[in-house]
């Protein structure tokens, strides 16, 4: 069953740690990594996993870490695969939250400080996600109302 909760705000600034796994993807590293840099309400850091591109991937990665000191490039000399590829990037990391961000994804502006505002409110709440549009070319426009959580339990 749901239950509909009203949002509440922030308390405390959490941090996010923003794990991107790429392969091949480098051109859309910069707009992946920018939009989890942006967010407002939480402070956010960002560990690229690149998994031995072969598209110059490594290098806008590194050119991203070199930009903002927020952000961290581990680089795969051999491929090692996607699940090995996470796995390491999550053993990485040690925000009080975290997010798996595939790097042809972004996040929309706030998506962490309402995700974390939850989990800070409810404890008993391991994870949330939030509504995902598909789009190709031109990023929709997020929506910026929401008039509730909607929480499920762990078995539906």
């Amino acid at each position: 069953m749901v239950t509909y909760i009203r949002p509440q705000p922030l308390r405390v600034i959490p941090r996010v740690s923003v794990v991107v796994p790429c392969y091949n993807y480098g051109h859309y590293l910069p707009e992946a990594v920018g939009s989890a840099l942006e967010q407002p309400g939480v402070e956010v850091d960002v560990l690229i996993v690149d998994d031995a591109s072969t598209d110059g991937s490594a290098d806008v990665a590194h050119a991203l870490a070199e930009s903002d000191v927020r952000v961290r490039v581990i680089a795969h000399e051999e491929n090692a695969g996607h699940i090995a590829t996470y796995n390491e990037g999550l053993a990485s990391v040690d925000g009080d939250y975290l997010v798996l961000l595939s790097a042809d994804d972004r996040l929309a502006p706030g998506a962490l400080g309402r995700a974390t505002a939850l989990m800070e409110n409810r404890p008993d709440i391991a994870f949330t996600y939030g509504y995902a549009p598909t789009f190709t070319d031109e990023t929709p426009v997020p929506q910026h109302r929401f008039a509730w959580w909607s929480v499920w339990s762990g078995e539906e």
